[in-house]
């Protein structure tokens, strides 16, 4: 119209440099497999590290929620960190308190956390400390201050080091009973057993395998005497020297000599030494014989019991006794495992409590034998977990800042010392950061869980956020070809982890279960794949009101699942 002023239309933005603006949180309660009845508890604890409700029901008192922290402005390395820290106080999973025992009876977890740069801090088999996630965030902030005299501060620190870098640092160092639930150590006694009843079966078949072979031996002995003997007659009648009754075994120092003194001193030596073989045999296989006599006697009578493996090389493993898990002067402890021995072994015992004449399954996470399945139904519905790994977190802040995260207690059963898949960079979890020329300013996060001897080996982690980060798979010849997301994370957990020369090698489970996600300028993407029967996951984001949560199953004919879910930024 005249007389108007064309004003210009703003148009609104929709800029991709918005993505500061939503923060978002991810977690994982461990692979392996999932309950039924525990199906509830476990959706519940990752729902509880990522929400922003009040958690006065959860635990009786507020605790920091990584959804709350995020939204405060908080940085990511805080909502991972608290993510974590609420999953190990849940004693239903793997994690700080409630963790699986070592050999001797002690918790010793792993830790790690990684920020947005890549720099990380973790510990590694450290005992005495309730949150070990704690100890790996002091580890990365010191990190990063310099020491004098150009010293390289430390980013993974094992074992007692961390323990005391720990009380340097004002974290508490708990009692070893506190990191011990009751439903930890029920499991500790009733893997016990069954170590025990493995180490008597295999003492029965090696003193049986012994038995035959000392009877064999004999009867070898037997024939070359009597080979030696004939020839000895030879000799002797050719000299007249032959003396009838001969005794087996004569002192050949007190006897003179035949004249042909090379047969008759070969063959007196022969007898005497087939003499002291018998004799060898039957005192050791009156020792090994009766396998049923070590079995009898209190347990804490023989604390140290003899291993066999497949070549017959005898080795030990201790089996402690409640006195050596607790330490002196813990009265309520004693009587709390007073009352679980009695209650296990007294005959009265729970269905939870008895051993097994199945397979001893608590060397390794749990996954699927597919050449030898049980009944989908029967499976899902048995009512023990057997979730033996890495739980983990994944945060991206309001700044764009990713960080990831990871906490464990490893293996039941374990060595001591034992470093596991949740302490190790590029192997439990990895970060690729962005890089300064990228314009979209896309990163990687990705945590893992699984057999952490092969997590290590294929260097897990690392390689899955390599996979999504180039958006590459692995082709024919061991060449990379471009692909899909979905299709390189197929390709990751098939190929480059199932695949692996030392994995198929291996006489252990190749089980995983790995959650990564991707931050590019159209959103977060989260991604996630398992060959283990379950794996619990959930996610939120600073414009949900409820966290996503789900436990994804395998099917009763698949070998993976995968899932993901894609969060708008503008």
């Amino acid at each position: 119209m005249e007389g108007t002023l064309d004003v210009p239309v703003k148009k609104k933005k929709s800029s991709h440099n918005r993505i500061g603006n939503i923060s978002a949180i991810f977690v994982h309660a461990g692979a392996g497999f999932h309950s039924l009845t525990n199906e509830h508890n476990h959706l519940e604890a990752c729902d509880r590290s990522v929400s922003i409700l009040s958690d006065q029901v959860f635990l009786g008192t507020k605790t920091r929620m990584a959804m709350r922290i995020l939204k405060a402005g908080g940085t990511a390395v805080d909502a991972v960190e608290a993510a974590i820290k609420v999953l190990e106080d849940k004693e239903i999973t793997n994690a700080g308190h409630g963790s699986n025992l070592a050999i001797d009876g002690v918790v010793e977890c792993d830790a790690m956390i990684i920020d947005h740069l890549g720099r990380s801090g973790a510990c590694g088999a450290t005992a005495q400390i309730k949150n070990p996630i704690n100890l790996a965030r002091i580890i990365l902030n010191a990190s990063k201050r310099p020491l004098s005299l150009r010293r390289v501060p430390p980013n993974l620190l094992v074992g007692q080091g961390a323990t005391d870098f720990a009380w340097e640092h004002g974290i508490p160092v708990v009692p070893h009973e506190v990191l011990i639930s009751r439903s930890s150590m029920e499991r500790y006694i009733r893997w016990r057993e069954d170590l025990k009843r493995v180490q008597r079966d295999r003492l029965k078949s090696d003193s049986f395998i012994f038995n035959q072979t000392g009877e064999r031996a004999y009867l070898v002995d037997q024939e070359s005497l009597k080979s030696k003997q004939e020839k000895f007659h030879m000799c002797a009648n050719l000299n007249d020297n032959w003396v009838e009754d001969q005794p087996e075994c004569l002192n050949i120092s007190s006897s003179p000599s035949p004249t042909h003194g090379n047969c008759s001193k070969e063959t007196y030596t022969t007898s005497c030494k087939l003499h002291l073989l018998r004799s060898r045999l039957k005192s050791k296989s009156s020792n090994y014989g009766s396998p049923t006599l070590a079995c009898q006697g209190d347990d804490n009578d023989a604390p140290t019991l003899p291993l066999f493996d497949d070549s017959h090389d005898s080795k030990e493993i201790n089996i402690p006794s409640k006195d050596s898990i607790i330490g002196s002067g813990q009265v309520c402890q004693n009587q709390y495992l007073d009352k679980l021995q009695t209650s296990s072994f007294d005959g009265v015992s729970s269905p939870s409590l008895r051993t097994s004449d199945t397979t001893v399954r608590f060397c390794q996470p749990y996954a699927r034998n597919h050449t030898n399945t049980m009944d989908s139904k029967e499976s899902i519905e048995d009512p023990e977990d057997h979730i033996t790994d890495t739980v983990g977190a994944i945060a991206i802040d309001m700044y764009g800042r990713i960080a990831a995260g990871s906490s464990s207690g490893g293996i039941g059963m374990k060595h001591r010392g034992r470093v596991g898949p949740a302490a190790l960079v590029g192997i439990g979890s990895a970060v690729i950061p962005i890089d300064k020329d990228d314009e979209d300013q896309v990163c990687v996060a990705a945590v893992t869980s699984g057999t952490g001897e092969h997590m290590t080996t294929t260097m897990a982690s690392q390689k899955c956020a390599d996979r999504l980060y180039h958006n590459t798979r692995r082709a024919k010849g061991g060449l990379d070809t471009e692909a899909t997301e979905e299709e390189a994370l197929e390709s990751f957990v098939l190929a480059d982890f199932m695949e692996h020369p030392g994995v198929r090698g291996s006489n252990s489970v190749g089980a995983l279960g790995v959650m990564a996600v991707k931050k590019t300028p159209y959103g977060f993407f989260l991604h996630f794949a398992h060959n283990t029967d379950s794996f619990a996951l959930a996610s939120m984001h600073s414009n949900e009101k409820d966290s996503k949560c789900v436990m994804s199953r395998l099917g009763a004919h698949g070998n993976l699942v995968m899932g993901g879910r894609k969060i708008r930024t503008f």
